[in-house]
């Protein structure tokens, strides 16, 4: 009686179903693992921005040290919004001080009095990537006195192909005001 010899090896159209049915596996593992790293680094990068726009109106209201001591917005007297984007106060002191934005949206200037005249200091600087947005205004809500003054900070950066922002408002009361 012959002896039947069963071959346990893979045919070639096996082969082939095994190495499609992995690469589709692949795939999908990869596609995940790539939206989980997306949606992660726009949650992390957005909580960040958010961070930093509580820093901006942080020092807007904590102040600036000048020579004379620290000097808070709220100390002021009176007040200009020059542009959308520009603050102009003026203290006790009659001294003109401004908050504004660079140039490239990326770092917020205080102008204030130093012992050997003005200058301009960068007392924010924006994450690398990202825009900071910066806007004055008054409210119009019959309940606020003149001596208040809305800001709105935002920060905005693309990260993996998408768009992430932080963004914070406050009111300011300028408590000298006349």
């Amino acid at each position: 009686m012959p002896r039947i010899i069963h071959n346990k090896a893979f045919t070639l159209v096996e082969t082939m179903v095994a190495v499609a049915f992995t690469l589709v596996l692949v795939t999908v593992v990869v596609n995940f693992y790539n939206t989980t790293r997306r949606v992660y680094s726009s949650g992390i990068s957005a909580q960040m921005l958010q961070d930093g726009c509580h820093l901006v109106l942080s020092k807007l209201i904590e102040g600036t040290k000048e020579p004379t001591g620290i000097y808070r917005l709220s100390e002021g007297v009176s007040y200009n919004i020059a542009i959308m984007a520009e603050l102009h106060y003026w203290g006790l002191d009659n001294i003109e001080r401004w908050y504004q934005l660079d140039n490239t949206s990326t770092q917020l200037i205080y102008h204030h009095p130093t012992a050997l005249g003005t200058m301009d200091e960068v007392i924010y600087t924006a994450p690398t990537g990202s825009t900071l947005t910066l806007r004055f205004w008054i409210p119009s809500v019959a309940n606020y006195s003149s001596a208040v003054i809305g800001v709105d900070v935002a920060l905005t950066q693309t990260v993996l192909g998408r768009a992430v922002s932080g963004a914070a408002t406050t009111l300011i009361n300028l408590r000298n005001h006349p």
